[in-house]
């Protein structure tokens, strides 16, 4: 068990996952994107958005002896390469937290370091999050709206571990569940239990969930209204949709439901357990793949009020490659002594053991839904391009692989001039609790090169013992 848990872990490190879903994270959208998100970005928040009319935006006036200030919306958007990604955590602190994301905790820990884990872990756990674009193509009209093509990564985990399940991470066989010990052929010390008992029962309330989905997604939105001070937006996105990675563990009122499907690129090890599902091989190639769509409208009274309802993700992958379930069984017989540092990798490859804690069994298939969710949101105008609002996310598949709390954000977006756009506020249900978004938008070239640079807690780099760290970039996004 403790190999497979290392290994789940180690492979969430390596490409991150949930805090809560960005679902525009990368040029800065952080706070009331589902109203403002426009071009090939809103195909993840609010498709509507899509039949936004490009027009000039007028700051100043000109006069005869100035030009005025303006800024240019153009029809043809294009990026690259934008990337965010976010980690956080109820049970470390900072420092803590940096060391397993830049692996530079290395010193190994003591009994007493090991216990204090234990201890903070109990009934908490640690979240990831990366969202990483591709490619982003989109056009809006003057008259028939705008459609959107993107192609984009998304990657998502949590690890929530009950107080017996942090004991056994970190003390091994020195928990006191293992009560006798002994020498196995090979000389090494066993710890087992005189009463053992099943995972149900041990890890009751433990979570282990991770997905990696590859989008390809295609979106239409068009102005269905128009007229005595009244805008209605409406779209549409429907996605294809690969997986990579599947882990779906839960234990609920000691019953335990587990899944998992990964490419054979990552060569896990599930002992002696067969699969009619084998995917041979070793590339990166897909195990799961499954349909989505998002249907979104915007709606705008007299230039001043907006409101937006999007709901996100309704579908399902269905993962057919490597698929394995883990049934419930007694747990008996521990060699580790739990994780000694926080280099998750080095602790991989230390741990021993021949996949035998747990028991496998193979499946042709399973289907899981989709993270879906609905994103309601509301703002006014204060000047010109320059709001304030609040907005809300509901899951609607709460226990979906990656499904992000619900949250509420209260902000604002403030075009200080032409060039340079910043957003900002405060998100409250986050894993930590509370959040402060904020992101910085600067428009070069008369409005055809945008970077932008944002977080999902700004809080983080000012306060020394926010258990959060977050960042996104967006440097190759054009519009023509």
């Amino acid at each position: 068990m403790m190999r497979v848990l290392v290994a789940w872990i180690g492979l969430s490190v390596v490409c991150y996952g949930q805090v809560e879903l960005s679902d525009s994270p990368r040029s800065g959208a952080v706070v009331l994107a589902p109203l403002f998100t426009s071009d090939y970005q809103a195909l993840w928040c609010n498709p509507a958005n899509l039949g936004f009319v490009p027009e000039t935006i007028t700051f100043t006036l000109g006069s005869p002896m100035e030009y005025g200030e303006y800024i240019t919306q153009r029809h043809w958007s294009i990026g690259a390469g934008e990337l965010g990604a976010s980690i956080a955590s109820d049970a470390l602190r900072t420092d803590q937290l940096r060391s397993i994301v830049l692996q530079v905790g290395t010193e190994r820990f003591s009994l007493e370091d090991k216990r204090q884990l234990a201890n903070q872990f109990a009934g908490r756990g640690i979240a990831f999050n990366i969202d990483a674009l591709l490619l982003g193509v989109a056009y809006q009209s003057s008259g028939w709206g705008g459609i959107a093509l993107s192609v984009r990564d998304r990657m998502s985990a949590e690890f929530r571990l009950n107080s017996v399940l942090s004991r056994i991470a970190f003390l091994g066989r020195l928990d006191s569940y293992f009560d006798s010990t002994a020498l196995n052929w090979q000389g090494d010390t066993v710890g087992y239990a005189r009463q053992p008992k099943r995972y149900s029962e041990l890890f009751d309330s433990s979570r282990i969930t991770m997905s990696w989905l590859r989008d390809y997604a295609i979106g239409y939105g068009v102005r269905l209204v128009s007229g005595s001070g009244l805008q209605l937006y409406g779209g549409v996105t429907l996605r294809l949709i690969e997986g990579y990675i599947l882990l779906d563990g839960r234990i609920d009122n000691r019953t335990i439901t587990a899944y998992s499907a990964i490419s054979p690129y990552f060569n896990v090890n599930y002992g002696k357990a067969t699969t009619p599902s084998l995917r041979p091989g070793s590339g990166l190639l897909p195990v799961g793949s499954g349909y989505g769509a998002d249907v979104g409208f915007t709606v705008e009274l007299h230039n001043t009020w907006r409101a937006a309802l999007a709901m996100l993700d309704i579908g399902s992958v269905y993962w057919d490659g490597n698929v394995f379930t883990v049934l419930d069984t007694v747990l008996n017989g521990m060699i580790t002594t739990g994780f000694s540092s926080f280099n998750i990798f080095a602790e991989a490859q230390n741990i021993t053991g021949e996949g035998g804690y747990f028991k496998w069994s193979g499946l042709r298939g399973v289907r899981r839904q989709l993270p879906t969710r609905l994103r309601l949101a509301l703002s006014r105008a204060i000047g010109i391009e320059r709001d304030i609002g609040v907005e809300a996310t509901i899951p609607l598949e709460p226990t979906a692989p990656g499904a992000p709390p619900f949250y509420v954000t209260l902000g604002t977006r403030y075009w200080i001039n032409a060039q340079l756009i910043v957003s900002a506020g405060i998100r409250l249900g986050t894993i930590a609790g509370w959040a402060l978004p904020l992101a910085i938008q600067l428009s070069l070239w008369d409005g055809r090169w945008e970077l932008g640079i944002s977080s999902q807690d700004v809080a983080s780099l000012i306060l020394p013992k926010r258990p959060v760290l977050s960042a996104a970039v967006a440097l190759a996004r054009f519009h023509f």
